[in-house]
């Protein structure tokens, strides 16, 4: 779970995972937060790592190898702004489980799609769309939203020699994973308002931005595709 300046979220999430029995077995990376996250996870006596790298990518993958040192198989990505409901983490890492995935992408589709109570904001939702449009020209895949909670194999993660550092990260563990043929499934997840305000999605220019660093990802991997690791 990458952690950056998320105090307001911390303190119901951290009461949530002790009672599901996750608390022992998250990973908290924090990537520089100043507003005293790291002491509230240090308090929880959850295991906190550190990042000093900025980027989203940077502490998913710090979290990702010492999970793997652990001795796990499949890790789940999380966020820690309490969008994602840590109930719902069997929900994502079964298909993994039963073999019946590599990877497993949570979809906010009522979030994106659905009733006006609960949705995105527009310009999130509008981005979306406009990310399912092009995975499905460029790449065929039929996503009604790529969201960031997901479970995936360590052994994939670490064939797929995944770069984007930034707002890309996800999008390019996607693509990756259906140009090696690695089995992808998707799963509805629920979507629950953040406190705080979001460092993406909650503003145009937070938005464009990840805009910008995805097309250029999705473009790259069409053009020149890309070679895993053996």
């Amino acid at each position: 779970m990458p952690v950056l300046d998320e105090a307001a979220a911390l303190p119901a999430l951290l009461a949530e995972l002790r009672d599901l029995g996750l608390l022992e077995r998250t990973l908290f990376v924090d990537n520089g937060s100043s507003d005293g996250s790291r002491g509230l996870i240090a308090a929880s006596g959850a295991t906190l790592l550190h990042e000093a790298r900025r980027g989203y990518g940077y502490p998913c993958l710090t979290g990702a190898r010492a999970a793997a040192a652990r001795g796990a198989r499949a890790v789940v990505f999380m966020e820690a702004d309490g969008t994602d409901d840590p109930a719902q983490v069997r929900h994502l890492v079964g298909p993994i489980f039963a073999a019946e995935a590599e990877l497993v992408v949570g979809s906010r589709r009522e979030a994106v799609h659905g009733a006006a109570a609960g949705r995105m904001p527009l310009h999130q939702r509008l981005g979306n769309d406009w990310l399912a449009f092009n995975l499905f020209i460029f790449f065929g895949l039929r996503l009604s939203d790529d969201g960031p909670f997901r479970a995936v194999r360590l052994d994939l993660l670490e064939r797929l020699r995944l770069e984007e550092r930034a707002y890309a990260f996800p999008t390019e563990m996607l693509v990756k994973a259906r140009l090696v043929g690695a089995r992808i499934a998707v799963r509805d997840t629920r979507y629950r308002p953040r406190a705080g305000r979001s460092k993406i999605a909650g503003t145009w220019r937070g938005t464009l931005g990840a805009v910008r660093d995805v097309f250029w990802c999705l473009l790259r991997l069409r053009l020149f595709g890309f070679r895993p690791r053996q």
